[in-house]
C-alpha cells in the first residue's frame, strides 16, 4: 500500500461523515451551477423569439434564487472539507510528537533540529492542505467535469468532442511539469531544513559567534544556504508560471472552437442561441476547476514528498528489543534497588569505526555505589547510557538482577531510575517547572531544592522558583544548571541513581553537601548508585571505583585500595591534593 493510501486510511477515513457531507454539498453546488445556464438559455431563447416575458422573469428569478442557495451550500462544503484538514493536522502533529518521544536518542540524533521542525511544520501543513483543500478540489473537478460535461453532451455531443481535445493535451503537458515540480519540492524541503538548522544553531551559539567575531562567516553560510533555497524556489515559481498559462491557453482555444463551430451551428439551427450561451457558460464553469488541476497536482506531489519525510519519523518502529525479541514479553523490573552486572561489555556507536567500550566486566550489588573515573572520551557517559538504555547494549552484556537489560520493559525500567546527564537540558520555563516538569507540588519542590543545595540560589533569584531560566537555562550559572537538573532527578522516586559528572561546576563546600545527600540515599539500601566524577573527592564514599582509559577497564577496587597502589586513580588523587581541588 502506498504511503498516500496509508495516510488516507489512518487519518482521513475516520472523518468520512465530514467528507460525505461536504461531497453532498458539492453535488448540490455543482448541480445548481450547471442548471443555471439552462434557465439562462431558456430566457435568452424566449427573448430571441419574442416570447412571453413571464418566461424571462421566471428564469431570472430561478437564477437569482439558485445563486443564493449556491452561496450557502458552497460555504457549507468548505466548512465540511476544511474542518477534517485541521483535525488531521492536529492528529498528525500529536502522533509525530509522540513518535519523537518514543524513539531512542540514536534515532533522533540522525536528524538536525531544523530538519525535525521543518517536518512537523511545513510538511504537516502540506498534508493538511491535501486532506482539506486538495480533496475538495479533486471532488469539485470530478463533479464539474461530470455534470457540466453531461449537460454539454446533451446539448451537442459533436461540439463537446471538439472542446475535449485541447483540454486533454493541456493536462498531459501539465503532468510533465508536475513531475519536475515533485523533485524540486523534495529538494526545497531539504534546503529549508538546512536553513532552519543553521538559524537555530546560530541563535543558540550567538555568544560564541560574537565572542570570536565570526559574524561574517556565519552570515556567508546563511547566504549560501538561503541562496540555494531561493534558487529552488525560483525554479518552482517558473514551473508554476508556466502551468497557469498552459491551461488558460487551452481555455482560450476552447472559446475559439466554441465560437468557430458553435456559431455556424446556431445559424443553421442545429442548436439555439440560448443553448450556445449555455454552452459558453458551461465551458467557463468547467474550465475553472480544470485550471486548478495544476495546483491539485502540485499539492498531491508535495504531499507525497512530505509523507516520505514524515514516515521516517512516524513510520519507523522504535528500537525496543523487549517488544520484538524472541520472547516478545517484556520483564517488569522489581520495585527495589537493582543489582547490576556487566559481562565482557563491548560497544561501538552506530556508524562509529572504533569501539567506545571494550571488555568491561563488573558487578554492583543491590544498594551499592559504583564510582567511575577516567579521562574525557574514556567511555564513562557511554556506560551510563547503556545501563539506562539510551542506547541498546549488545545482548548478553548488561544484566539487572540477572535479567538481560534488553528484556526489561523500557518504560518500567526508566520509571525505576534517575539519570542526571553531564550537560543537563533546561526548558525555557520557570525553575519550578524545570524541577517538577510541570507538576504542581510545593512540598516536593521544597524538598528537591533542599536536596540539591539550591536554597541560597533560589533566595537570590528575583522570583524565586518562579524565575524563568531562559533558553537552555542561559540565565543560570553552570553550577545552578547542574543542581537544578540534580534536583529534578533526586525529587522523583527511584531505585537506581545515575549521575554523570553532575558536580563538576560546584564548589568544594557544595560538593561535600551534595555527596552527603547522595551517600544518605545509598546507605539506606533502597538505591543503587553509579556516579561519574572527575574529582576523586566525589568518589570517596563509593563501594568500588571503576577506572576507564580508552574504553578499557584499567583498574577496579575500593577507594582505599586504589589510593594505596600506583595507577591513574592515585595519580589523579595526588594531583588534585596538590592543587587543593
Amino acid at each position: 500500500m502506498s504511503s498516500t493510501l496509508r495516510f488516507a486510511r489512518r487519518y482521513m477515513l475516520p472523518f468520512w461523515p465530514w467528507y460525505l457531507g461536504g461531497t453532498a454539498a458539492l453535488v448540490a453546488t455543482t448541480w445548481l451551477s450547471v442548471t443555471i445556464p439552462m434557465y439562462v438559455a431558456e430566457g435568452v431563447d424566449a427573448l430571441a423569439h419574442g416570447g412571453d416575458r413571464s418566461v424571462v422573469l421566471r428564469s431570472a428569478i430561478a437564477v437569482a434564487l439558485m445563486g443564493l442557495v449556491i452561496i450557502a451550500v458552497r460555504t457549507l462544503s468548505r466548512v465540511l472539507y476544511f474542518t477534517p484538514g485541521r483535525l488531521v493536522e492536529a492528529a498528525l502533529k500529536r502522533d509525530l510528537f509522540a513518535a519523537m518521544l518514543r524513539h531512542q536518542p540514536a534515532f533522533l540524533r540522525r536528524y538536525e533540529t531544523g530538519d525535525l521542525f521543518s517536518r512537523v511544520s511545513s510538511d504537516v501543513n502540506m498534508l493538511r492542505l491535501l486532506a482539506g483543500f486538495g480533496v475538495l478540489q479533486v471532488v469539485n473537478a470530478v463533479l464539474a467535469v461530470g455534470f457540466a460535461g453531461g449537460a454539454m453532451a446533451r446539448l451537442s455531443p459533436q461540439l463537446t468532442l471538439y472542446l475535449v481535445v485541447p483540454l486533454a493535451v493541456a493536462l498531459v503537458v501539465v503532468q510533465v511539469f508536475i513531475q519536475r515540480m515533485f523533485h524540486l519540492m523534495r529538494r526545497l524541503q531539504i534546503e529549508a531544513a538546512a536553513l532552519s538548522s543553521h538559524i537555530l544553531a546560530s541563535y543558540r551559539g550567538v555568544a560564541t559567534v560574537q565572542g570570536f567575531v565570526a559574524e561574517d562567516a556565519f552570515a556567508d553560510q546563511f547566504d549560501a544556504r538561503n541562496g540555494a533555497y531561493l534558487d529552488t524556489m525560483l525554479q518552482q515559481a517558473w514551473i508554476r508560471a508556466l502551468l497557469g498559462p498552459t491551461l488558460a491557453f487551452a481555455a482560450d482555444v476552447n472559446l475559439f472552437l466554441l465560437l468557430y463551430f458553435g456559431g455556424p451551428m446556431a445559424m443553421r439551427g442545429e442548436i439555439t442561441v440560448g443553448e450556445l450561451v449555455a454552452f459558453t457558460t458551461l465551458v467557463a464553469y468547467v474550465t475553472r476547476p480544470l485550471r486548478a488541476t495544476s495546483f491539485i497536482y502540485s499539492v498531491i506531489k508535495q504531499a507525497q514528498a512530505a509523507l516520505e519525510r514524515i514516515d521516517a519519523i512516524d513510520g519507523e518502529p522504535a528500537d525496543r528489543p523487549e517488544l520484538s525479541g524472541p520472547g516478545a514479553v517484556p520483564v517488569v523490573p522489581a520495585p527495589r534497588a537493582p543489582a547490576l552486572e556487566l559481562r565482557d561489555l563491548h560497544f561501538t556507536y552506530p556508524g562509529g569505526d572504533a569501539p567506545t567500550l571494550q571488555g568491561i566486566s563488573l558487578t554492583v550489588p543491590a544498594g551499592g555505589t559504583l564510582g567511575i573515573l577516567g579521562l574525557t572520551g574514556s567511555g564513562k557517559t557511554t556506560l551510563l547510557q547503556l545501563v539506562s538504555r539510551m542506547y541498546n547494549p549488545p545482548r548478553g552484556t548488561v544484566f539487572v538482577d540477572g535479567v538481560d537489560v534488553l528484556d526489561l520493559d523500557l518504560d518500567a525500567w526508566r520509571e525505576r531510575m534517575t539519570l542526571v546527564p553531564q550537560r543537563p537540558f533546561l526548558f525555557s520555563e520557570s525553575m519550578a517547572d524545570n524541577i517538577l516538569l510541570g507538576a504542581d507540588d510545593p512540598e516536593r519542590l521544597s524538598r528537591a531544592v533542599g536536596l540539591a543545595a539550591l536554597s541560597p540560589d533560589i533566595e537570590a533569584l528575583p522570583d524565586g522558583t518562579g524565575t524563568l531560566v531562559g533558553e537552555s537555562g542561559v540565565r543560570l550559572s553552570g553550577g545552578q544548571r547542574q543542581r537544578t537538573a540534580l534536583a529534578r532527578g533526586l525529587v522523583r522516586e527511584h531505585h537506581l541513581l545515575l549521575l554523570d559528572d553532575v558536580l563538576s561546576a560546584v564548589d568544594h563546600a557544595t560538593e561535600t553537601e551534595l555527596i552527603g545527600t547522595i551517600r544518605g540515599r545509598g546507605d539506606s539500601g533502597r538505591t543503587t548508585t553509579v556516579i561519574v566524577a572527575h574529582r576523586v573527592s566525589a568518589l570517596q564514599h563509593a563501594d568500588h571505583v571503576l577506572v576507564l582509559d580508552g574504553g578499557r577497564m584499567v583498574d577496579f577496587g575500593t577507594p582505599a585500595e586504589l589510593q594505596a597502589r600506583p595507577g591513574p586513580y592515585r595519580d589523579t588523587w595526588q594531583q588534585q591534593q596538590a592543587e587543593g581541588a
